[in-house]
């Protein structure tokens, strides 16, 4: 019985020490898992989804600027939370708009569809955009750690209707993502992005 212990110790003491030495790895690839990305490649329309306006703007107006997009569509009808304390009522689609614009990006090349709370909705709308436009290559915009939730939404619902989607990431200023481990915001990004893939794997 004694031995039966130490031989059951030991082996989970190598585990945690294999654990511990390849921990860094083991961190980096929980973060990869998150992200699917495509190469770029011109398109005529660029959708960039709400939320991260600042990173995803930026992003969007440096695709424009070395010709990978023409027009820019800002999605999203979510108020900003900080805004709304000082009695500003605007859409997540508008501070995008205004932050491209910022950026130096023409205004009549910035489209805003301030509808859609969620990416579900916002890739509904999306398409819909797409149909009655008759669009057959687009790029979406997003944060890198959405980006493998946007490929489960997004890809066989517009291949189905013969519809070709790029997703690009947009690098978070917040937090590296190679090392998202060394900060809070990191870490809640991180883990909130877990959360909404598993949400949307089981309802979806």
């Amino acid at each position: 019985m004694k031995r039966k212990f130490w031989t059951i110790l030991l082996v989970f003491a190598l585990l945690a020490a294999l654990l511990f030495g390849f921990r860094y790895k083991l961190l980096a690839f929980s973060a990869n898992m998150l992200i699917h990305t495509d190469e770029l490649v011109p398109v005529d329309y660029a959708f960039v989804l709400s939320g991260g306006a600042k990173d995803r703007g930026a992003y969007a107006s440096e695709l424009y600027n070395m010709g990978y997009v023409q027009d820019l569509v800002c999605t999203g009808a979510n108020l900003s939370p900080d805004l709304e304390s000082y009695g500003i009522d605007l859409a997540e689609s508008h501070l995008t708009k205004m932050q491209m614009e910022a950026l130096g990006i023409p205004s009549d090349h910035i489209s805003v569809l301030a509808l859609g709370t969620s990416t579900l909705e916002e890739s509904e709308l999306i398409l819909a955009f797409c149909m009655v436009n008759k669009l057959k290559k687009i790029a979406v915009i997003s944060s890198l750690f959405h980006t493998r939730r946007l490929a489960m939404v997004f890809l066989k619902k517009f291949h189905e209707e013969g519809i070709e989607v790029r997703i690009y990431g947009a690098a978070s200023t917040q937090y590296s993502e190679v090392t998202w481990w060394e900060s809070e915001a990191g870490l809640i990004a991180l883990n909130n992005e877990y959360i909404k893939l598993f949400y949307y794997w089981i309802k979806y």
